[in-house]
């Protein structure tokens, strides 16, 4: 068996409760059991690199690289049920040595369920991706890649939540989630993850003030390591100062168990300072600061909508792990809907997730912009992002620090574009394109990763599509580990 397979052996007991959970849910009731949109492709994708493991350059070897990915999709969106789920099998056969040969799952799921009308629910996830082990290494623009860099990521999440209307006084909601995160290499920790909140918020009868009670635990519970906890309560006081703005002050504990760095705290007292402005139905503006025990903080959400077009950007600061982000209830994808035009394709292209045993701090800005008008789409992504290690030196005996395993901090900064154009009916282009900085200071290193693709995609009929593609992608590094790559794909998907 490889190393990056994943069966129903290592899946985890997990992994098993949230399928019996999912199908419980599934078969509970004439209610829930119609209105499913079920659905199955198979894509065939033949691929030629003239540097399949991203070597050095000089030291390039070509492959012809197949793929047959299987996928199966399931749908509810029912007054008590919603379902959205997306599974693939993608297979991997190497021309010119076999021994890379493998097999990579893909997952998303989640399912909310209404048990009880308007009080309980049951939120259900599971996902199964494809990570890098170190940003240090090299990484593809796909799986085809035989880099040796990847890790399989596996998480299963089951939580069950309250919300309680005491009229127009205050809303309560109390959750409680456990997960199961497991990585495919042996230098990470799997855990399980116990999330407890507890929150009470004003309702309209406090009118232009309204105020919050919050109370969050979060413990990981490691295999291969100490144990992390992160523990904040606080409250919230705000006040409508006009229909477009609002201004919220929030007060707080943190109270986090980790093996801190050179005896720093792991918490103490913090507070906030936000205003939220909407000039337009279309247009909103959260922005705070405020001091946490790390330092100073902010956060920044925008967002604004045109007839054609979207712009977001955020910012975000947060102390996390691996894990915790694996695991996270709410999807990480945004989709862009355009009034008129229905959904553009795209997410934001983050940085590259880093994979760790230890506490960080992670900083995050983002900003998208899509357009569509006529046969024309354009998509416009930018990021910045840094990482720094709360925990210093070697948490575990027996693994890695990961991405901080010879440095502290990394930082990343990116910018991405793409234009589609719909030549007929039935066929479109494509050109996508980027540029991406990754910085380790404790190492004195830089790269610089550059990529274009071009791209033909064409519908035979109702059921049959393909596409051709062809692409270039270099880095340039400042410590011998540039590597150049040229690659043409070809491949049909058919949809049953």
């Amino acid at each position: 068996m490889k190393k990056n397979e994943i069966t129903s052996a290592n899946i985890g007991e997990m992994g098993r409760k949230i399928i019996a959970t999912m199908l419980a849910l599934v078969l509970s009731g004439s209610a829930w059991a119609s209105d499913w949109k079920l659905g199955a492709s198979v894509t065939a994708t033949e691929t030629y690199t003239d540097n399949v493991t991203l070597g050095a350059t000089g030291g390039s070897k070509g492959d012809f690289v197949t793929s047959i990915t299987p996928t199966i999709t399931a749908k509810k969106d029912g007054a008590r049920l919603k379902v959205d789920a997306s599974y693939s099998n993608q297979n991997l056969f190497y021309a010119e040595d076999s021994t890379r040969n493998t097999t990579y799952h893909q997952l998303n799921a989640h399912a909310n369920a209404e048990l009880f009308e308007n009080e309980i629910f049951l939120d259900t996830t599971a996902s199964i991706s494809q990570a890098s082990i170190s940003p240090l290494g090299a990484t593809g623009v796909d799986n085809t890649s035989a880099t040796g860099n990847l890790t399989s990521v596996r998480s299963v999440t089951v939580s069950p939540y309250w919300i309680h209307r005491f009229g127009s006084t205050a809303t309560l909601n109390a959750r409680y989630a456990i997960s199961e995160v497991g990585n495919s290499s042996d230098a990470f920790s799997g855990s399980t993850n116990y999330l407890t909140t507890l929150s009470l918020a004003s309702g309209s009868a406090f009118g232009r003030v309204s105020w919050g009670l919050n109370f969050s635990e979060q413990t990981a519970d490691y295999s291969d390591r100490s144990d992390v906890s992160f523990t904040t309560t606080s409250a919230s006081l705000g006040y409508l100062v006009s229909s477009r703005l609002r201004i919220t002050g929030t007060v707080g504990t943190e109270n986090n168990s980790y093996v801190s760095s050179s005896g720093a705290a792991t918490g103490g007292s913090f507070w906030n300072i936000a205003g939220s402005w909407a000039p337009s139905t279309r247009t909103s503006l959260d922005l705070g600061f405020g001091h946490h025990y790390y330092g100073k903080s902010w956060n920044m959400a925008f967002k604004t909508r045109g007839v054609s077009s979207d712009w977001t950007a955020d910012y975000s600061e947060s102390v996390t792990t691996s894990n915790t982000q694996a695991s996270a209830i709410v999807p990480t994808a945004v989709s862009f809907n355009i009034q008129g035009v229905g959904t553009i394709s795209g997410t934001l292209l983050d940085p590259t997730k880093i994979q760790t045993n230890q506490v960080f701090l992670n900083k995050r800005f983002g900003t998208g912009f899509t357009w569509k008008k006529g046969k024309s789409s354009i998509s416009l992504s930018a990021y910045r992002s840094i990482q720094e290690a709360l925990e210093s030196g070697q948490v575990s005996s027996i693994l890695n620090n990961g991405a901080f395993q010879n440095t502290n901090t990394i930082k990343q900064v990116g910018f991405n574009a793409g234009w589609t154009w719909q030549l007929t009916p039935l066929m479109s282009s494509s050109v996508t394109g980027g540029v991406s900085r990754s910085s380790f200071p404790d190492l004195s290193r830089e790269d610089t990763t550059t990529s274009l693709q071009l791209g033909l995609n064409r519908r035979f009929s109702p059921h049959l599509s393909g596409s051709v593609s062809l692409r270039r992608q270099m880095r340039d590094s400042n410590q011998n580990a540039d590597f150049t790559e040229n690659a043409l794909t070809g491949s049909v998907t058919y949809t049953f």
